[in-house]
This record gives structure tokens, sequence and C-alpha cells, in this order.
């Protein structure tokens, strides 16, 4: 699961403006199994749209 954690907020912290979307599940499948994750990485990928933080789906 990609949650809230350590590791995550030091990347977070390493690369300024950066944005994560936390889920409870596995994250290989995360694009095809979760539709609020989705539409976060469709809107990034067409419009540079980072979500707000903290974001959960």
């Amino acid at each position: 699961a990609w949650c809230e954690s350590d590791a995550v907020t030091r990347v977070l912290s390493q690369i300024p403006g950066s944005a994560t979307v936390y889920h409870d599940g596995p994250g290989h499948t995360l694009y095809g199994n979760n539709a609020c994750a989705r539409t976060h990485i469709n809107r990034y990928f067409t419009d540079r749209t980072l979500p707000s933080h903290p974001t959960k789906c």
C-alpha cells in the first residue's frame, strides 16, 4: 500500500512541488483498479495539475 510513512515523507520533501495520492492497496495495479487515482493521474498527464495535499483514494 502507498500510504503515509516516513519513506513517503522523505521522498516528497526531496522533490519541491511534488504530491502523492495515498491509497490502501497494491501499487502496481493502481491505474487499472482505482478510478479515483486514475482521475488524478490523467489530470496530471493532460494538464499537469497535481492533487491537493493530502489526497486519499
